[in-house]
Order: structure tokens, then C-alpha cells, then sequence
């Protein structure tokens, strides 16, 4: 089974605030991760992969079945070191263009032939549209590329080297 977990990085203040700095209702500022194997796996940065709903973004919000893969682990982790890890580093984070949610759209698709949610994925357009959110992206890129540190990325672990 494939599952996605969004995470709110807001912790609820989004909820309150954004219709007024976004005119539009939101529930959350969405982190997402995939789980599958027994292991979540996720973009901050860096590629990293985890215990499910034990990484440093707390409990998920949120989980949603995205389907039945028939892709090995080994392949998945392939398609990570040979596809994805170019594509996502610390240095092509991007708040609003490269960010958790694409990476995490990127893997489904990969998986089990599905996106994640839409309003997921273009959530950053919603803030970009404002001078807020253009003024907040270089600090939101900073920040969020570098979260917190996770106890298993591609970088450190063998099992990703295949």
C-alpha cells in the first residue's frame, strides 16, 4: 500500500489567518511524505526516509491511501538516487517551485500512476499571488531546505546506493 501524510507545518494558525492574507481558506501549510515498505520518505532539503509519523514534522493531519504499487523497494530507491536526487538537493530547494509536495508527487506518480491532491501541490500559488508570500519566499526556501535533521537520508544510508 501506498499512503501520503500531509503534515500542517502551521499547526492550525493557517486555518485562521489565511483568509484574511489569502482571501481563500486553507487548512493547512501542507508537508507531505509517502509511505511505503514501512518507511516514509520525503523531501526538506535533502531525501530522507523515516519510521511513518515519527519524522520531526510530528503526526500527520492527514493520511491518504493512494493505491497498490507492484514496484520493489530496491526499484524505488533506484529511481530515487538516479531520478529524483539530482532534482532534489539542498541547493534546488525551492519554497514555492521544488519543495516536500513535489517530490512526494513525483514518487506517487511513480508508484502507483497518480498525483497527489492538486490543491496540495499548488498551494504555493496561493501565496505567491500576494506581496507577502513573494516578499517570504527566500526566507521560506532557507528555512524550510534546511527543517530539521532527520535520522536517515539518501546521502548517509547504503540502502540507497543500490
Amino acid at each position: 500500500d501506498v499512503t501520503l501524510h500531509l503534515y500542517d507545518l502551521s499547526k492550525g494558525v493557517a486555518s485562521v489567518l489565511a483568509p484574511w492574507l489569502l482571501q481563500e481558506q486553507v487548512e493547512g501549510v501542507w508537508h507531505t511524505g509517502i509511505v511505503v515498505y514501512g518507511k516514509e520518505y520525503y523531501f526538506g532539503g535533502d531525501i530522507y526516509y523515516d519510521t511513518p509519523a515519527e519524522t520531526g514534522f510530528g503526526k500527520p493531519r492527514f493520511s491518504v491511501h493512494l493505491g497498490t504499487t507492484l514496484r520493489q523497494k530496491d526499484e524505488l530507491h533506484a529511481f530515487i538516487v538516479d531520478e529524483l536526487k539530482p532534482c532534489f538537493s539542498r541547493e534546488a530547494y525551492d519554497a514555492a517551485r521544488n519543495n516536500c509536495n513535489h517530490f512526494t508527487d513525483k514518487v506517487a506518480m511513480w508508484l502507483v500512476g497518480k498525483h497527489i491532491p492538486e490543491e496540495v501541490v499548488s498551494q504555493p500559488d496561493l501565496l505567491m499571488r500576494t506581496n507577502l508570500g513573494k516578499a517570504l519566499r527566500p526566507i521560506l526556501t532557507r528555512v524550510l531546505g534546511q527543517y530539521f535533521e532527520p535520522k536517515c537520508s539518501a546521502e548517509e544510508v547504503s540502502d540507497f546506493s543500490i
